[in-house]
């Protein structure tokens, strides 16, 4: 039996594709979180190294630039889930594809999944369905931010920001591999409008850290200067689940402890960061905004589009956040 729902369609393989298969059994996870970060690099600059040998788009770096980390965070949150919710008791792989149409850009993960996942998923897509994309996004980093850091419920959170973020499509293929026991594969598609614009360039600011505070990873660093309140994210953050972003919890604690009334975080270096790390935002700026004394202000890049929708939808959790690009 098959069942589609959303903006699903099959791939065509006419085009340039590239293909990937993984086995999610074969390391551990905490390895495998790191491979899907690469992974999702690998298959992004392919991407553009593709796109860039058209001679039409090729004169647009800014363009090209906003491509790659669209479709690294859109590969990776592919990546994350596929492994996350796979069926390990069987010996079928996670598969990547990716391939170009027209005038969009084709993301397919298939993974089997049990039955309980299965069912659950499709509970995500009926409300997803049935509601504002806006509306729901809200809803669910309120209710991701207010949850445990133990809590490991899927919010589904990586799909709504890669439609609310990246304005793209998604879709979804139930397929029934197996009757007894019920074995079944899930192939998620995700549609990504390619749309050449004229971008500005990012402004540079000075680093300015006196004694800081920070966190670093093998692809980010995240530091607070004491002397200009300001929280600067530069890299790629990809840590897995809300436990791991225990220690930026830490260093937020610190800084709150510190200021009083106004932190601001710059995020004009920050390449990438995935569905777990909006959710740690989300917390921190709820989190704030129930303690009524401190104004946070966010300095976006105006050469990242992801980040656009993104700040407007954190100033809606806390309607006196106020943001700027640069």
């Amino acid at each position: 039996m098959v069942q589609v729902f959303g903006d699903f369609v099959e791939s065509t393989r006419k085009k340039e594709n590239l293909t990937l298969g993984f086995s999610p059994s074969s390391v551990p996870i905490e390895e495998r979180w790191r491979n899907n970060g690469l992974s999702a690099d690998y298959i992004a600059e392919y991407l553009t190294t593709v796109l860039n040998s058209d001679d039409n788009e090729s004169g647009n770096e800014n363009y090209l630039a906003d491509i790659k980390s669209s479709a690294s965070y859109i590969a990776n949150e592919l990546l994350e889930n596929g492994m996350k919710y796979c069926n390990e008791q069987t010996n079928h792989p996670v598969t990547f594809h990716i391939e170009l149409a027209s005038n969009e850009i084709r993301f397919f993960l298939e993974n089997t999944v049990i039955p309980a996942s299965a069912d659950k998923l499709k509970e995500f897509i009926e409300e997803l369905n049935s509601s504002d994309p806006d509306e729901f996004y809200i809803r669910q980093l309120e209710k991701t931010a207010e949850a445990d850091l133990e809590d490991n419920t899927s919010s589904g959170l990586g799909f709504l920001s890669i439609i609310n973020d990246y304005s793209a499509k998604l879709g979804w293929k139930f397929q029934t591999l197996e009757q007894s026991p019920l074995l079944m594969s899930v192939t998620t598609l995700v549609r990504l409008m390619v749309q050449q614009t004229e971008q500005a360039k990012p402004e540079t600011i000075a680093d300015t850290n006196i004694e800081p505070l920070e966190v670093k990873g093998e692809n980010f660093h995240i530091v607070y200067n004491n002397n200009s309140r300001v929280v600067d994210f530069s890299g790629r953050v990809r840590m897995r689940g809300l436990q791991e972003y225990s220690i930026v919890f830490d260093l937020f604690d610190k800084v709150i402890e510190i200021n009083q009334d106004v932190i601001t975080l710059d995020l004009q270096n920050l390449e990438l960061i995935n569905s777990s790390g909006i959710d740690m935002l989300s917390k921190f700026i709820i989190t704030t905004r129930k303690k009524k004394t401190v104004q946070i202000n966010i300095i976006g890049s105006s050469s990242r589009n992801w980040q656009t929708r993104l700040l407007k939808n954190f100033q809606r959790l806390m309607p006196k956040l106020q943001y700027e690009f640069r």
